[in-house]
């Protein structure tokens, strides 16, 4: 057995994350008979069939299974070894990064942990913030931006998209029952973000692309996407949560999704930095390493 191609593996995982070659194609802007042939090439590298697929689905066989359960420490280990070669200019110097509070907990940290580690020289200042930074009064290098952007002078590069579902902790729906309609969230307690107008409805999309306005209920509202995080997996209510989060957590039982037939259109996430910054290589480093961590969780 032999790996030509590490993209081929990451390609594999987005496929496996997305849920099928289709979707993995939108989130890469790829093309999809390419990504057929490219997870055709990685099977015949392994000598295993990794999944069955048709046009409608995609099912990982028990190899497939087996392989996608050692693919993150693969890339984990073959990433680090990529910074470890890394330019000494790319790894010295200071980068102030302001985040939404949205986008923590996706891993950010692990990746930050292990350039840091290849990387004694790199100072980096993160900042976590709710509204939108200002980079210029800020003196900031980079912003993770979700969603529109809007007119500005600052660069925008696309890092990719998020997926947000639905979901909950098993007690609550033991105890309040399980949503069958998007309707029925009226009745329940949902986790509402507080912003200058009230969060009354959540704008839904289905597999089959139907779009459906609706209206929530619940007493508790929050600013603080953490903490939103936090009293959902207590089982306060139904909240919002990236999808490969969710998938994780119903892994371990600590999540259950809710409505799987429905979800939010996936969102687009950017980061955003001054004219010029971009070309300096510690900038553009940390840029290749909130891709990865987007990728991951599209």
């Amino acid at each position: 057995m032999t790996l030509d191609s590490l993209e081929d593996v990451r390609l594999f995982r987005q496929v496996v994350v997305s849920g099928g070659i289709s979707a993995a194609a939108r989130v890469l802007n790829s093309n999809k008979n390419r990504i057929s042939q490219r997870l055709a090439s990685l099977e015949q590298d392994l000598g295993v069939r990794l999944a069955h697929r048709t046009t409608r689905s995609f099912r990982l066989t028990e190899e497939g299974e087996r392989f996608y359960a050692s693919v993150e420490a693969l890339l984990e280990a073959a990433e680090r070894s990529e910074l470890s070669v890394a330019s000494t200019r790319a790894m010295e110097g200071r980068v102030r990064l302001a985040l939404r509070s949205t986008m923590v907990g996706l891993g950010i940290g692990t990746e930050i942990t292990q350039l840091m580690q290849v990387a004694p020289k790199l100072k980096l200042q993160l900042v976590v913030i709710d509204e939108k930074a200002d980079l210029l009064a800020g003196g900031f290098d980079l912003a993770m931006q979700v969603g529109s952007l809007p007119d500005s002078s600052l660069v925008a590069t696309r890092l990719g998209t998020v997926s947000v579902v639905l979901a909950a902790a098993p007690s609550y729906l033991d105890t309040h029952g399980r949503p069958r309609t998007p309707s029925d969230l009226a009745l329940h307690q949902c986790i509402r973000k507080l912003g200058d107008e009230p969060e009354k409805t959540w704008p839904l999309v289905n597999r089959r692309g139907v779009r459906f306005k609706a209206a929530i209920g619940g007493s508790f509202e929050c600013s603080d996407s953490q903490l939103q995080s936090e009293v959902l997996y207590a089982g306060l209510g139904i909240g919002l949560r990236p999808a490969e989060e969710v998938r994780r957590a119903e892994a371990a039982g600590r999540l259950e999704r809710v409505l799987p037939s429905w979800e939010f259109a996936p969102v687009p996430v950017w980061a955003i930095s001054p004219k010029g910054r971009l070309r300096l290589p510690r900038v553009a480093l940390i840029v290749d390493l909130l891709k990865r961590v987007v990728v991951r969780f599209a």
